[in-house]
């Protein structure tokens, strides 16, 4: 039967590719931040660049009597780390491994997410550092919910590690609650970041959602991750006794919705907009989501590997799959909260025109899901870190005047209503 995506593997590649380095013997990462690639793709570039730069300066020998400790000396040094790091340059055989390497990657990530995770963050070992999961969760920027449920576990409980058991529940119980808290229209649409990253290596992609489709072995190693054998059963079932080997986003929620209710003529509802990752925070706060009792050790059947090809994790030391719809504006300014709406108003109208169509692409309603976000932040450190994800996912240079313009107005309103 062969991989599950073997030739769309090969598109992504070829398309990337031709987008970035094409005959060249090198390419910028500046170059591949600003090309017109998957953003999943662009998040590991940087990293991987982020980790040999972190490498770099531990081997470096400084002297003591140097105060690279003051704050006005880090500041600087962030600075300058972050135009090394837009300026590295990839030989060609450099760029072509870790291409092929990161296509790989994030097809295993967005099939069986859970898996992926364990496997990549803790892998073989007992425990792992909580500054180590922080740096591998950047890899990973769909399916958004799994890095903020585990960064926020992590603080709330101030762990300064965390072992495979524990990771391993950790992981099950973020999913569980997610399963349990939308619709049947609302898991099949999780896959919608699989179907856009199999979209991002076609010449010419269809944008209609309700026209794409995906091979049931992805849906059924899909549900399998997330330990719903009795869906996968049903999936197995279309694909051996009715030929079936693809199906739309609508089709794979009917057959969520015949398994969850047991009635064959059973069609699944539309999703009430919005999807949103807030929908589960406020349905399962992270404090009783994720307490700290996650201690029974769960038996998790290993999904099967022969459809996917199977690439060895990086060695390295982590869509967004929730997207906006038309009406979603309207709630999302139906529901702000205070310091929300303190930091939307520090910009005038016409500023927040002129940012919404220089940095967020004409999409107000991601405009105001940032100020949520923000919003929510304890820290300006977790702020910026949203900031960096916009910006790289944007293709905005962080140093252009709009950007510089954007962070300054925030940081400092931030401080302000502390």
């Amino acid at each position: 039967m062969g991989y599950i995506f073997e030739q769309e593997i090969e598109s992504i590649i070829n398309a990337v590719r031709a987008n970035t380095i094409g005959e060249e013997d090198q390419v910028l990462l500046k170059r591949v931040l600003a090309a017109d690639i998957h953003p999943a793709l662009k998040a590991y570039f940087k990293a991987e660049v982020e980790r040999k730069l972190e490498s770099a300066r531990a081997a470096e020998v400084r002297s003591g009597n140097f105060p690279y400790g003051m704050p006005e000396v880090a500041s600087l040094q962030k600075q300058i780390d972050l135009v090394l790091v837009y300026h590295y340059h990839f030989t060609r055989q450099e760029f072509e491994t870790l291409l092929e390497e990161s296509v790989y990657f994030q097809f295993n990530y967005l099939c069986r997410p859970q898996w992926t995770l364990l496997n990549f963050i803790v892998g073989d070992v007992r425990s792992v550092q909580a500054s180590i999961v922080e740096k591998k969760l950047r890899y990973c920027i769909d399916y958004a919910y799994f890095p903020e449920l585990i960064k926020r576990y992590m603080v709330a409980h101030g762990l300064a590690g965390i072992s495979y058991e524990e990771f391993k529940n950790l992981l099950e119980k973020i999913d569980n609650e997610v399963i349990a808290c939308h619709s049947s229209s609302e898991l099949a649409q999780m896959t919608r970041a699989l179907f856009a990253f199999v979209e991002s290596g076609k010449m010419t992609p269809q944008h209609d959602l309700t026209q794409q489709t995906l091979p049931i072995n992805a849906a059924i190693v899909f549900f399998e991750d997330k330990h719903l054998d009795e869906i996968r059963t049903r999936l197995e079932f279309e694909r051996d006794n009715h030929e079936m080997n693809v199906l739309t986003i609508t089709q794979l929620a009917n057959f969520v919705e015949i398994v969850r209710t047991g009635d064959e003529k059973a069609t699944a509802a539309p999703p009430t907009p919005p999807v949103m990752e807030e929908k589960i925070f406020e349905s399962s706060p992270p404090e009783n989501l994720l307490s700290a009792a996650l201690t029974r050790p769960l038996e998790i059947s290993e999904p099967k590997l022969q459809d996917i090809p199977e690439k060895e994790f990086p060695k390295t030391t982590r869509p967004a799959i929730m997207v906006f719809g038309e009406n979603d504006e309207q709630y999302i300014k139906a529901t702000p909260g205070r310091k929300q709406h303190q930091l939307v108003s520090v910009f005038t109208e016409e500023e927040q025109d002129r940012l919404i169509k220089k940095i967020f692409k004409n999409d107000k309603p991601a405009f105001l899901v940032l100020m949520m976000e923000i919003s929510l932040a304890k820290e300006w450190a977790q702020a910026a870190h949203s900031l960096d994800a916009l910006f790289l996912n944007n293709d905005v240079d962080p140093f252009s005047e709009d950007a510089v313009f954007f962070t300054d107005r925030l940081c400092g309103r931030f401080a302000a209503i502390r």
